[in-house]
């Protein structure tokens, strides 16, 4: 059907392309070829389906894949994780064929991997409800259970990745007491983002600083200036720049894992050097839907992406809000200011200190304005912390990652100064990480919501376009548009309460709701289920618990710990001999153990609520 809505549309738009309306009917065109594209791709073939019904029927799965990624050792327990393009699904007697993207976790593996490696694989394989980072499940095995079939032939992306581990090794000289600086380090300047602790990388997430890690325009720029400056002291005149900086950029973001919001940053860099060599002026509007075109031709899938979304919609938002204020203040004069736009630009260091900091603060407003409906959508999260925020952590990200690259340049030339950029490096990723740790203990610094509807979305996004872009006329009909996504928003996430309510959250978990303010967790404090159980209560909007009741003597402490410390229940409902082993009742706001009535906990593991709920 989209197929021939698309032919049909074409020979129209064809049959006279002078027309007025055969732009748009080519537009039309292309949603219904890509339509068409999403319906095939998503068709439920037996290769796709197979590896979530062995799930059910097998305790073990036997797989036979390809390494696609670049495969990173965990520092606390010495196992290897990596993305793995199944093949071959060994079900009975017979090999099937597989066609699924798994995160592999190997435990006290037998030796290395690299990209491109054919492996067989033999574990327990458990799906995720949807895709996290293209994968849609993770395969966890042991050390002799993995085998390497066949060894990686040569390619320029092993060439890179090869790179990426010098790197890591350049990063890590002489900083071998300091395992935390190393993994945030070698998250912010190589994009290796699984090194982070779990509890750093969720700090990071609810107060809305994340994007720090994803490799991007200020990593580009940072790495893009040091090469300049190279370039300069060489002679090389600014029109043979490109030349030289478009190969180093390009092997760089292909090195840390071509991510939707490197690419993006590649090419409008790419666009930016490369408009000398053919006498043209750089557009950061073109380069940008330069990047996006790109990405889908390569992956059209990447458009249902959280990272691709969140990426092109804030770098466009930026765009507009400093292109809406470059217009607002150019002719603007009152006494005593005389264009201050020009001002601010001049040699005076104040000046251009005060110039910095506001262009800073216009920045983080701008990505947070457009960012907060899409960061709400996909992670249930809003952050008003991360407007003051980022005023400190940017700076503070820019200086590490100079002095990172630094440490990378100067490796070759003398380890020893290298080792110096980096112990130097330690004392700025120390203050990175206490100011994150100290935002992120405010009060109030993230709040949990319902996800915001796709006409939340619609009227935000329209309002600010309109607002940003159109006449005084439309700005009114913009500021509408944006009250009404609030007000939409906002009515949408307020649900009557009719009397006692359950949700089951799988198996291991049951939240119940008792008054419109007060919901009960009881949770069996599975490691496994506790992400699960967490994503369950974000998409509820709740960010705090009157009781968290744990109904297995066997449940992990980190779990329990991490539960505590997200949604700070007023009570917690625990075995006796489990009570020592947590340090959350040591920290301020610490929950309060249920006392005198130990009874609850029944020899079949199930739960009995008092007759006080």
């Amino acid at each position: 059907m989209f197929l021939g809505l698309a032919a049909g549309s074409l020979a129209w738009a064809c049959w006279d392309p002078r027309r007025r309306s055969a732009l748009a009917t080519f537009y039309v065109s292309f949603a219904l070829l890509a339509a068409a594209y999403s319906a095939v791709e998503e068709t439920k073939t037996p290769a796709r389906s197979v590896l979530p019904v062995a799930e059910v029927l097998f305790q073990e799965q036997e797989i036979i894949g390809r390494i696609v990624d670049s495969p990173v050792r965990s520092e606390k327990d010495g196992g290897i994780s990596f993305q793995l393009q199944a093949e071959a699904l060994h079900v009975g007697a017979t090999w099937l064929r597989c066609d699924a993207l798994l995160r592999v976790v190997i435990k006290n593996p037998t030796t290395t991997a690299d990209y491109g490696e054919r492996w067989k694989l033999k574990g327990r394989y458990r799906g995720y409800e949807g895709t996290r980072s293209g994968s849609g499940g993770s395969l966890f095995a042991d050390g002799p259970a993995a085998i390497r079939l066949r060894v990686a032939g040569p390619s320029f992306k092993a060439i890179c990745y090869k790179a990426r581990h010098r790197a890591l090794r350049i990063l890590c000289a002489g900083m071998d007491s300091f395992p935390e600086q190393n993994q945030l380090l070698s998250a912010l300047l190589l994009g290796y983002r699984n090194a982070l602790a779990p509890s750093l990388y969720q700090t990071f997430a609810h107060t809305g600083t994340l994007h720090i890690f994803a490799i991007s325009g200020l990593h580009v720029g940072v790495l893009a200036a040091i090469l300049i400056a190279a370039l300069k002291m060489t002679g090389v005149p600014r029109t043979l720049w490109g030349i030289f900086l478009i190969p180093v950029l390009f092997f760089y973001i292909v090195s840390t894992g071509m991510k939707p919001s490197a690419f993006r940053a590649f090419t409008m860099a790419a666009v930016y050097f490369a408009a000398p060599l053919v006498g043209r002026r750089p557009d950061p509007v073109s380069a940008i839907a330069l990047s996006a075109i790109i990405l889908l031709a390569m992956n059209p899938f990447q458009i249902n992406d959280p990272g691709f979304l969140l990426s092109f919609t804030v770098v466009s938002g930026i765009v507009m809000v400093h292109g809406y204020t470059i217009r607002r203040l150019s002719g603007f004069s009152r006494p005593g200011w005389a264009i201050p736009l020009a001002q601010l630009s001049g040699p005076r260091p104040l000046m251009a200190l005060i110039r910095t900091i506001g262009l800073l603060a216009l920045t983080s407003v701008a990505a947070w304005i457009f960012s907060a409906p899409l960061t709400a959508r996909f992670f249930n999260t809003l952050s008003p912390v991360a407007l003051a925020g980022n005023l400190f952590i940017i700076p503070l990200t820019f200086i590490i990652l100079l002095t990172g690259c630094l440490t990378l340049v100067s490796a070759p030339v003398s380890l020893a100064v290298a080792v110096v950029f980096n112990h130097a490096n330690r004392v700025f990723v120390s203050l990175l990480i206490y100011t994150i740790r100290l935002i992120g203990g405010l009060p109030g610094s993230y709040v949990f919501v319902r996800s915001p509807s796709s006409a939340v979305l619609a009227l935000w996004y329209a309002g600010l376009v309109l607002f940003l872009t159109g006449t005084a006329r439309l700005r009114k009909l913009a500021v509408f548009l944006l009250l009404g996504a609030v007000v939409l928003w906002g009515s949408g996430g307020q649900h009557p309460f009719n009397g006692i309510e359950v949700h089951k959250s799988g198996t291991s978990a049951t939240l119940i709701r008792i008054s419109p303010a007060q919901w009960v967790l009881a949770t069996d404090g599975s490691e496994y289920s506790t992400a699960r159980t967490i994503r369950r209560l974000q998409w509820e909007g709740i960010n705090r618990l009157h009781a968290l009741v744990v109904s297995d003597r066997r449940a992990g402490t980190e779990a329990i710990e991490v539960l505590c410390r997200t949604f700070r229940p007023e009570e917690l409902w625990i075995p006796p001999e489990r009570q020592g082993e947590l340090s959350c009742f040591e920290e301020p706001g610490s929950p309060a153990l249920l006392s005198g009535r130990p009874e609850w906990i029944l020899g079949t593991g199930a739960l009995s609520i008092s007759t006080g709920y």
